[in-house]
């Protein structure tokens, strides 16, 4: 009997943690995904703040390894090759990637009723426009960190 009711009491503890997780997570993807929370990178201020900090990041794990100025540059010359070649890789299977998201996109919308097609299209107008926006803001960043490396001499610390 008594081991009966410690079942119970834990059984009714573990749903209790369960749903509260479950809303956490919900919570956390609505905000996150559908409400559209600002990205770091919407504000010049907080994309320099996003770029130091990287640096910082990239120096503390060059600190620990222990590197001379010239393996620094070496590193970083390395970075720079892998991320051209990943911006290339990119740029060959983007139309692939476009032509899968739109195949999905038109099976979505063949479900759906008119109402919330409607729904759907202005849903997905925004949610490409902040992407758009998101990419724009990343580039020209992206520029502008090209720019300042040129003008230190094309290293950085």
């Amino acid at each position: 009997m008594i081991a009966r009711t410690i079942k119970a009491k834990v059984l009714v503890f573990v749903v209790f943690i369960v749903g509260i997780a479950t809303g956490v997570l919900f919570a956390n993807f609505y905000s996150n995904r559908l409400v559209g929370a600002p990205a770091v990178a919407d504000r010049p201020a907080d994309r320099t703040q996003q770029t130091q900090k990287a640096q910082r990041d990239i120096n503390k794990f060059y600190d620990y390894l222990g590197l001379s100025p010239e393996q620094r540059e070496q590193m970083h010359k390395i970075g720079e090759e892998t991320r051209h070649e990943f911006q290339s890789l990119s740029k060959e299977t983007q139309p692939r990637f476009a032509a899968i998201q739109e195949e999905s996109r038109g099976k979505i919308r063949a479900i759906l009723t008119d109402e919330q097609r409607t729904k759907y299209d202005e849903f997905r107008k925004n949610m490409d426009e902040r992407r758009r926006k998101e990419r724009e803001a990343k580039k020209n960043s992206n520029k502008n960190d090209r720019d300042s490396d040129k003008e230190r001499g094309g290293s950085k610390p």
